[in-house]
């Protein structure tokens, strides 16, 4: 019986583009990648680097994913701090991370534009995180403490310097994260994709693939013999019955606004444009994108919805208000909004690592971060190919996680991913 492969959620006519004829004939390479966005972009260029014959299979588009759908921030600060690495992985195995993430990530990505000359709305600003009570003021604190004790740059700002970076007094304190940028990540892709290629890696858009087995890929049309198969589809790794226990997913929501005036935006950024994001659970981030602003978050209540949630009523009321109760300005006109689904382990650092069963199967999951599946996409290359061991079994997709076997079993994915997550950010 033939399969039946779920359509876009996008507007067929907004997204039109030029026929992509999809992989139809069996081929052998040594590298095959499974996913087009960040963190398959990058691993497929990572080994191309090495020398190794490389095709990279995307369902879709490249960036059609979480990745085109993101905010484009580009910051080692992503789903984890560095504090809570040390209280995982010793201050050690966080000093490598960080590292990793800053060179292999952030770093890798702007080199990645200027040597490419990639048109992305790159825009170099740095990264505020701000508490949102004084009981986080301590957190981002010990952050900024833990940073600097490491030698890595950063700053504590106090709460009466606030208002001079972002126009209100709702905040407690705050870290800058220096150096970091914006980008438009659906361009990044797409423009990466033709650099790859024209480096000569095969990529095959359009090219659901079905199954992954030792050393071949099922698509639906064609099979795909390779040495060693990484993949980076993210929440859909369950679909090719991978990490079925491993991997969910979070919701969140972005909203594109009018293009502001000088006097709005001077309001919101006294100083200088930054890319901003809070200290609550669910927590709220915006930045601008030429004159415009990007606003981003979400709520309990939709996180782990099963499906992408469209036209929520109390998404857009809630990121509006934030707005401007924060700022005091005039009602902004919203003239996008999109959700996005990201994938999510049980205590919210990345999946990365070979398969149990199939050492030539890798796999770059959950990354939540642009820099970080970014840093995967690399480190993925020197593992196999390199034998490195600088991130250790960190990120090992069979790690012990607080919810598992017969307990999940009973609680079902969305109630165990859920509680895995509050309990591990509690616990750090």
């Amino acid at each position: 019986m033939k399969k039946t492969i779920s359509p876009q959620d996008h507007n067929f006519w907004s997204l039109l583009r030029p026929d992509v004829p999809p992989l139809s004939v069996d081929i052998e390479t040594e590298v095959v990648v499974i996913g087009g966005g960040m963190a398959g972009l990058t691993a497929a260029q990572a080994f191309a680097k090495k020398g190794k014959k490389v095709v990279l299979l995307e369902a879709y588009h490249c960036g059609a994913g979480a990745t085109g759908k993101s905010s484009g921030f580009i910051s080692p600060k992503c789903e984890i701090g560095f504090t809570e690495f040390i209280q995982r992985y010793g201050e050690e195995g966080a000093q490598a991370i960080w590292a990793s993430i800053e060179k292999d990530g952030v770093e890798h990505i702007r080199s990645t534009i200027k040597e490419y000359q990639i048109e992305c709305d790159y825009v170099e600003e740095d990264s505020l995180e701000v508490a949102t009570s004084q009981k986080s003021v301590k957190s981002i604190l010990t952050e900024a403490e833990n940073l600097a004790r490491s030698g890595f740059e950063t700053s504590f700002i106090e709460k009466e310097n606030i208002p001079s970076l972002v126009g209100t007094e709702r905040y407690y304190g705050g870290v800058v994260y220096p150096r970091n940028f914006g980008i438009n990540a659906y361009k990044y892709c797409q423009a990466l994709k033709d650099a790859l290629q024209k480096e000569g890696v095969e990529i095959y858009e359009e090219t659901p693939v079905l199954s992954v087995s030792e050393n071949s890929v099922t698509t639906l049309h064609a099979t795909v013999k390779a040495d060693y198969i990484v993949v980076c589809t993210d929440r859909f790794t369950p679909d090719l019955g991978k990490l079925t226990k491993e991997i969910y997913h979070i919701q969140t929501f972005l909203l594109a606004s009018e293009v502001l005036s000088s006097v709005v935006l001077q309001k919101m950024f006294p100083q200088r444009r930054l890319m901003v994001w809070d200290t609550d659970l669910v927590f709220t981030y915006f930045r601008t994108t030429g004159d415009r602003l990007l606003v981003g978050g979400g709520s309990v209540l939709h996180s782990y919805s099963t499906h992408e949630t469209y036209h929520s009523e109390s998404i857009y009321k809630k990121l509006t208000h934030y707005i401007t109760d924060t700022f005091q300005v005039p009602e902004i006109q919203f003239e996008q909004m999109w959700p996005g689904l990201i994938g999510v382990s049980k205590d919210v650092a990345p999946l990365a690592g070979p398969d149990k069963d199939i050492k030539s199967i890798y796999y770059i999951c959950a990354a939540a971060g642009l820099p970080v599946a970014a840093m995967l996409g690399n480190y993925s290359a020197k593992y196999l190919l390199d034998g490195a061991d600088t991130l250790k079994d960190y990120f090992s997709p069979y790690r012990e996680t607080p919810i598992g076997g017969i307990l999940q079993s009973i609680l079902g994915t969305k109630v165990t991913f859920a509680l895995s997550n509050a309990i591990s950010h509690g616990s750090a």
